[in-house]
């Protein structure tokens, strides 16, 4: 049975440029792209770890301790990230909002939308991303404490915590007990709008498009999945399906080929060196190894093999 392991990146002795790919890489597909701006200039030494399965990405970047501030455009896709910052104040600005937050307090903001995070200490910061396919049911809910600085000492925030602290530091997981920790997950997030007193009735069917992202989902590592397949199963035309993704300002091709190279990326973190990026590229669709890495460079900014080097300390 397959394994879901977590990955440790970087090391102490990464130099700043390699320190600059490795933090793009890894904050993509949770906030976009992002920049990361050091009162000391300089972003060496970055470490970290890495978790993802499916619809829950998990990362902890140990940045310098020196004031910091990212400046991210916004991911792609909709989805949801909670952030943490461990060894200091953050303020947090998107839109027209500003929170301000204590160390250990916790923020949930919309990853598709630019934002700007300022630690006063650097240091710390831990990430939770929701994917948008994943939560549609549950988007609503959350809507109240969006932008809300939560309280470390919220009880319902410490179990999710906790999970989260949990896959990330055991050194692997059966596929069966990770669905099911994402699944608890996911399960505590209306336990935690419930503890703020502004819970509201939610539709837990998923939308139309909810469910064809959620059936392309289990299919990418298909190459010859196609358009006409997902179509045949959500019982409507390849036009209708096109007009859907057209409407979140994207087609059906580029989405897939956006989770693709998201799923090739994770297992780049979380397999090491262990598997060969070629077999990666296999594991997820792709049959044209050059062209999985032409898409890959132009998404991540970096080849797999520099990303590979990077999350290994250089190595």
């Amino acid at each position: 049975m397959e394994t879901i392991r977590p990955h440790k990146f970087g090391a102490v002795s990464l130099p700043d440029a390699e320190s600059r790919i490795m933090c793009r890489s890894v904050l993509l597909d949770m906030l976009g792209e992002t920049t990361i701006a050091a009162d000391s200039g300089n972003l060496a030494g970055v470490t970290g770890l890495f978790w993802r399965y499916v619809s829950l990405s998990l990362a902890t970047l140990y940045l310098p301790k020196t004031p910091l501030t990212l400046t991210a455009t916004g991911a792609s896709e909709d989805g949801i990230v909670a952030l943490r910052a461990m060894d200091g104040a953050m303020i947090v600005d998107q839109g027209r909002r500003k929170a301000e937050l204590k160390k250990g307090d916790v923020i949930f903001l919309a990853s598709d939308t630019p934002c700007r995070v300022a630690l006063s200490e650097g240091g710390r910061l831990d990430f939770a991303h929701l994917s948008g396919h994943a939560f549609a049911s549950t988007k609503g809910l959350l809507q109240p404490i969006l932008m809300r600085p939560l309280e470390a000492d919220c009880l319902p925030l410490q179990l999710l915590t906790n999970y989260a602290g949990y896959l990330l530091r055991q050194e692997y997981h059966s596929q069966q007990d990770a669905g099911m920790m994402v699944e608890h997950f996911y399960g505590l997030l209306p336990v935690l709008v419930q503890h703020f007193g502004k819970a509201e009735p939610s539709d837990h069917s998923l939308s139309r498009l909810s469910s064809i992202k959620a059936f392309i989902e289990e299919n990418l590592a298909d190459s010859s999945f196609s358009i006409a397949q997902v179509a045949e199963a959500q019982g409507i035309t390849p036009r209708a399906i096109q007009k859907l993704f057209n409407r979140e300002s994207t087609t059906y091709s580029s989405y897939v080929l956006a989770r693709r190279l998201a799923l090739a990326q994770g297992m780049i973190l979380s397999e090491a060196a262990t598997v060969p990026i070629s077999q990666i590229a296999y594991n997820v669709g792709f049959n044209d190894l050059s062209y999985f890495n032409r898409t890959f460079r132009t998404r991540y900014g970096a080849r797999p093999s520099d990303l590979r080097r990077a999350a290994n300390g250089g190595a």
